[in-house]
């Protein structure tokens, strides 16, 4: 058994370290492994009730535009990056091609998040997250109350949702924010009046 795990990881390390060899072909597996990883993420970010309740900071926002992407919660952003940096520590991406994922994700994301019926060709939408496809992401009772406890988590690339069914290439403008926003709950407008209000329900998750 050991010799034949030997003899399986030989040439396959051969072929990573060819691959290796050539900058922007390894900076795109990296690029595939980290939005993996990240549409992972997402899901738990959806999924667990205490992450929820950081991440929903992000949702609240019930008018769409590029800024939306920054509306975070410092915990939320803290736990995700770390989980990022660490999957790169342990894979050896260079620090480099990590910097690049971070910057070329944000730029992305940025656009996902434009308030804009912008979709492009069938083609595109299944290539690269569209503000349409993550619009649906935003919709009340679809993205994060639907089944699969909601649709569209990938960052990046839809394939993702398309592979694990998750995919949602729903056409309609829909309303955007999160559905128990009522008194008492409703996050404030400031930024400390934001992480306040999810810290709060965040103990009571």
């Amino acid at each position: 058994m050991k010799s034949s795990g030997a003899a399986w990881l030989r040439p396959n390390m051969d072929q990573w370290l060819a691959i290796e060899s050539l900058p922007w072909l390894s900076w795109f597996v990296y690029l595939l492994v980290f939005d993996f990883l990240d549409y992972w993420i997402h899901r738990l970010q959806h999924r667990w009730s205490w992450w929820w309740a950081l991440h929903a900071v992000h949702h609240s926002q019930r008018q769409m535009t590029y800024r939306t992407d920054q509306r975070n919660h410092l915990l939320d952003d803290f736990i995700r990056d770390g989980l990022l940096a660490l999957a790169a520590l342990l894979l050896g991406a260079a620090p480099g091609q990590f910097v690049a994922f971070v910057v070329l994700s944000r730029m992305v994301q940025s656009y996902q998040h434009a308030n804009t019926r912008l979709k492009g060709p069938a083609w595109f939408q299944r290539l690269l997250v569209s503000p349409q496809f993550h619009r649906v992401h935003h919709a009340m009772g679809l993205g994060h109350e639907g089944r699969a406890m909601g649709c569209n988590f990938a960052v990046l690339f839809p394939c993702w949702d398309m592979l694990f069914g998750t995919a949602d290439f729903d056409a309609g403008y829909h309303p955007t924010g999160i559905a128990d926003q009522l008194e008492g709950r409703q996050y404030g407008d400031g930024f400390w009046s934001l992480h306040w209000r999810a810290m709060q329900r965040w103990v009571g998750s």
